[in-house]
C-alpha cells in the first residue's frame, strides 16, 4: 500500500548507507583541532587582530578583493545550493550524473545541525565582534551584531559542502570540477569574513571546525530517517530535499 509516495516499510529494498565511520573519526579529529587552533588564536590575539587589520586600508579603499569578498559573504551559499538543485535537475534526465540521491539529505542535516551548534556556541562563548572591540579603529563591511566565534558564514558553508565532497566519488570529472568549485566558494565565504572584519582568524577555523566535527552527528541523524525508508522512494524523497535546497537558496538570497 502506498500513503503519499511511501510505501509499506516492509516492502522495497533498504537504501544502502555509506561505511564512513573512518570519515566520521577524521572529521570529528581535525574538527577538534580546528577549535583547538582557533582558541590559541584567541588567547593570544596578536594574530589575531595583525590579520584583521591588515585589510583595513583595503577597506576604506573599497579594494575589488573586499568587493568580491562581499559578494561572497552574501551569495557564496546560494551559488552553492544553486549548482545542487542544478545537479539534481539534470540527473533526473542523464544517468551518467550518478551522485547518491542520499548526498541531498546528508547536506541538509549537516548544514542544519552544524549552524544550530555553531549558533549556540556563539551565545556560550560571547566573544565581541571586531568592531565591538576597536570601534572606530577600524572598518567593517559588515552589519552583524551576532557574537564572533564561531563564525556562521564559515560553519555554515563547509557544512554545505562537506558531504558532497567527502561521499560523492571521484570517478567521473564531474563530479572532480563540482568538488574544486564548491570548495573554492566555501574556502572563499570563509576568507571573506575576515576581509570585511566582521571575524578574526580564530572565528573563521573555529566555524571549519564546527562543521567538521558536526558532520558524523548529521550523518547519524540522516540514517535515522534513511532506515525508515525505501530505495524506491528515493526520487520521490530527492524531490522533497530538492525543494528545501531551493527554500535554503531563497533564504540565502533575501537575508
Amino acid at each position: 500500500m502506498r500513503l503519499f509516495g511511501f510505501a509499506n516499510r516492509d516492502q522495497g529494498t533498504p537504501i544502502p548507507l555509506p561505511d564512513a565511520r573512518r570519515i566520521w573519526t577524521a572529521c570529528f579529529v581535525l574538527g577538534a583541532v580546528c577549535w583547538i587552533i582557533g582558541l590559541i588564536l584567541w588567547a593570544q590575539q596578536g594574530i589575531d587582530t595583525a590579520i584583521l587589520f591588515s585589510y583595513n586600508a583595503k577597506r576604506i579603499a573599497s579594494d575589488p578583493t573586499v568587493v568580491l569578498s562581499k559578494w561572497l559573504s552574501s551569495y557564496g551559499m546560494a551559488a552553492i545550493t544553486t549548482l545542487f538543485v542544478v545537479y539534481l535537475i539534470v540527473s533526473q534526465r542523464l544517468a551518467s550524473l550518478d551522485a547518491p540521491l542520499t548526498v541531498y539529505l546528508y547536506t541538509i542535516c549537516s548544514f542544519g545541525l552544524s549552524g544550530i551548534a555553531g549558533d549556540l556556541l556563539k551565545q556560550i562563548l560571547a566573544r565581541p565582534r571586531p568592531l565591538a572591540t576597536f570601534g572606530s579603529e577600524i572598518v567593517v563591511w559588515s552589519q552583524s551584531t551576532t557574537h564572533a566565534i564561531p563564525s556562521g558564514h564559515a560553519t555554515k558553508s563547509v557544512a554545505l559542502v562537506l558531504p558532497f565532497i567527502l561521499l560523492v566519488g571521484n570517478r567521473k570529472n564531474l563530479h572532480k570540477a563540482i568538488k574544486i568549485v564548491i570548495a573554492l566558494i566555501a574556502g572563499g565565504v570563509c576568507i571573506s569574513r575576515v576581509v570585511l572584519g566582521a571575524h578574526y582568524v580564530s572565528d573563521v577555523v573555529a566555524g571549519i571546525g564546527t562543521a567538521l566535527a558536526g558532520l558524523p552527528f548529521s550523518m547519524m541523524f540522516a540514517h535515522m530517517i534513511l532506515r525508515r525508508a525505501k530505495q524506491e522512494q528515493l526520487p520521490f524523497l530527492s524531490r522533497i530535499w530538492g525543494v528545501l535546497l531551493v527554500f535554503l537558496t531563497v533564504v540565502f538570497v533575501l537575508l
